[in-house]
């Protein structure tokens, strides 16, 4: 059962995060304090540094001892399901191109992981 102190720790590891987002999005649509020029430089910065370090320090220091290897097999198993649906649908489908295949797995894979998922894992298991 979830106990309220679980959930608890959950939305505040997220909650972090739509705030940004949303304060983002704010700054570039409703406020004008970011030039469409400011926002490509801002994603550069984004996906060059701060993603690839973000993602080797938490991979740095997990304890691969400590996994859960329940919750590594259901994750490697989801991915290799959608791989696999999208390889047969870019097969089969004669004017979809391998991008939208490599596309499409990247937006229903990568954001949980890289995203949402490490400050959840933080939240669950420590």
């Amino acid at each position: 059962m979830i106990k309220a102190k679980d959930l608890y720790t959950v939305i505040s590891a997220v909650f972090p995060l739509y705030v940004t987002m949303f304060l983002a999005y704010g700054s570039v649509k409703w406020w004008n304090i970011f030039s469409p020029e400011q926002c490509a430089g801002i994603n550069r910065f984004v996906a060059t540094f701060a993603v690839p370090l973000l993602s080797f320090e938490f991979i740095y220091n997990i304890n691969p001892y400590k996994m859960n290897l329940k919750f590594i097999a259901a994750d490697v198993i989801s991915k290799v399901i959608v791989l696999v649906v999208l390889g047969l649908w870019g097969k089969f489908a004669r004017k979809e191109r391998l991008d939208w295949v490599i596309t499409l797995f990247s937006l229903s894979t990568l954001p949980n992981t890289l995203v949402m998922g490490i400050p959840l894992l933080k939240a669950m298991y420590g």
